[in-house]
């Protein structure tokens, strides 16, 4: 059984969008995945139905923290997690700044992941 929440995915690796699908569907949430920050602009459906965003920084095209700005511009923007294999300090302290809930570093802590979504979902 899934649960209402839609969790989007946006990264340009294949195996972290897949490993994370898997994951969350095993939690009994609902996921979309995808490879690119403009492949998830074009799908009109998939901001107006996600719960919660999770996005990579570094992305081929427009980054994760340029879709972030993007989206916050709009109303009712989801709650969003950072995650990065790159990011450092000044990433980070300028995501959670913006307004991100976290900002995780890969490899991601699983037990931290699920933490944040159920307390973002819960609220």
């Amino acid at each position: 059984m899934t649960l209402s929440a839609r969790i989007v995915i946006v990264d340009d690796e294949r195996s972290v969008r897949s490993g994370l699908s898997n994951l969350l569907l095993s939690e009994g949430y609902d996921t979309c995945a995808f490879e690119s920050a403009e492949a998830f602009l074009n799908d009109e459906a998939a901001l107006a139905e996600a719960s919660l965003l999770i996005l990579d920084v570094k992305l081929r095209g427009m980054s994760g923290l340029e879709l972030y700005q993007n989206l916050i511009l709009q109303p009712a923007t989801p709650p969003v997690i950072f995650i990065s294999g790159h990011g450092d300090e000044n990433m980070q302290r300028y995501a959670l700044g913006c307004g991100a809930v976290a900002f995780l570093h890969k490899p991601i802590n699983i037990d931290t992941l699920l933490e944040y979504i159920r307390r973002e979902l819960a609220a």
